[in-house]
């Protein structure tokens, strides 16, 4: 297979994916700014290593035909690993962050090593039900001639809540789960054979936005996180921010101005009081709900918006008081970051959205206002950390660097 390490590849490659329904040999060239026998030349090795394919020819002018050029999707996957307090999720993704294979475990217990066990056996799993395997590895049919896999996974992204050390690949004290000092990426990535990153789930789940969608590249994106607290993620010119040790965009302490409760911390009316996932459920309880106890977070999470969506009004008024204390915290976010877009996401989040979405909306009114702003919900669902984190090493094998991200983090139509 080709190493598609070279700038230059990556920048074909990522102008063909970010292109729908296809384009010219010649329009790559122009959006690139490469020369037509360098493109020529790099899309001959793309095409021989099955990454992308001819797709018929199309008329765009005067003169002959051009042949139109697209991505393979499924010719290179990556797997996501989402650790989350509730459940670890388990995808494996196309070119696109599209999930091919997904499943559900449970939560990260005690035993890490236990867990990564698990989870390396659950990975196998997938990626032998679809026909993946590393680079390198051939598949012997029943004539016993080795054959190179068709499906070839470039290697794994782990996403976690922090604290964390991304470089080290570390987990270190993550917040309601019971790993301390864990080195996951190279433990996990030695158990599958695959190289293995791993980053906080706020900054996969921004990460799964732009690359699955070619989210414009001038935008300025605010990504909140809702799960079992909040947390936030920015991106600008296609890159998230990251901060000087990955801890930028944790926003539990951020003050409410309120008085009526006090952190752990010390201070009064911390962010992370009032937007709990806990808190939602032991005010739907003392409404009245039907909550079910014992049956983990996510569960309960689910029973509240079950009885708000049959018209519960204890219920909706719980959803709704946990987006009454987020909307003004976005309105201090969106002042400092100056975003054009605002997405919320996260495992928790569509769950609230119907009831939580309204008060952060009467909140952001005035930034709303603005012509190019844009408020909606993840497009990603609850499968968003795991996503994300198969997008994180998509992103790092196969995007180009700096500048080019221009040409593929914006959506253009068929050439």
């Amino acid at each position: 297979m080709t190493d598609i390490g070279d700038y230059n590849e990556k920048l074909v490659l990522q102008t063909i994916r970010a292109t729908t329904g296809g384009i010219s040999q010649s329009e790559v060239g122009r959006r690139a700014n490469l020369s037509r026998q360098s493109v020529s030349l790099i899309t001959r090795r793309l095409l021989a290593e099955g990454l992308i394919e001819t797709a018929g020819r199309r008329n765009t002018g005067p003169g002959k035909p051009h042949t139109v050029l697209r991505v393979v999707p499924d010719a290179c996957l990556a797997v996501g690993v989402h650790l989350d307090p509730a459940h670890i999720m388990v995808v494996v993704c196309d070119l696109y962050a599209r999930p091919l294979v997904k499943s559900t475990m449970e939560a990260p217990t005690r035993s890490s090593d236990r867990d990564i066990a698990r989870i390396a056996a659950r990975i196998g799993e997938l990626s032998d039900s679809i026909g993946a395997a590393a680079p390198g590895a051939e598949t012997g049919p029943e004539d016993g001639a080795a054959r190179p896999v068709r499906r070839r996974l470039l290697g794994l992204g782990i996403a976690a809540p922090g604290s964390l050390d991304s470089t080290a690949g570390t987990v270190r004290r993550p917040p309601w789960i019971p790993w301390r000092d864990v080195p996951v990426a190279a433990q996990l990535g030695e158990a599958c054979g695959l190289p293995a990153i791993l980053d906080k789930d706020t900054n996969a789940a921004l990460t799964g936005e732009i690359w699955s969608r070619n989210l414009p590249f001038e935008e300025t994106v605010l990504y909140i996180y809702v799960s079992h607290g909040v947390g936030s993620a920015v991106s600008a010119y296609g890159r998230v921010h990251r901060g000087s040790s990955t801890q930028a965009g944790e926003i539990g302490h951020l003050p409410t101005g309120r008085a009526d409760l006090r952190c752990e911390c010390g201070a009064f009316g911390c962010l992370n009081m009032y937007t709990d996932a806990h808190l939602v459920v032991d005010q739907a309880r003392a409404a009245g709900v039907e909550v079910p106890v014992g049956a983990g977070i996510k569960e309960e999470i689910r029973a509240v918006s079950r009885a708000a969506e049959s018209g519960n009004a204890g219920a909706q008024q719980s959803i709704a008081r946990h987006g009454a204390a987020l909307g003004p915290a976005l309105r201090t976010l969106s002042g400092i970051h100056d975003p054009e877009r605002i997405i919320i996401g996260g495992p928790a989040w569509p769950l609230l959205a119907r009831y939580g979405m309204p008060p952060i909306q009467d909140a952001l009114g005035d930034w709303q206002a603005g012509p190019d702003a844009v408020l909606e919900s993840s497009h990603l669902g609850d499968d968003v950390g795991a996503v994300g984190a198969a997008s994180l090493f998509l992103e790092q094998e196969l995007a180009p660097a700096n500048g080019a991200a221009r040409l593929f983090l914006r959506p253009t139509p068929a050439v």
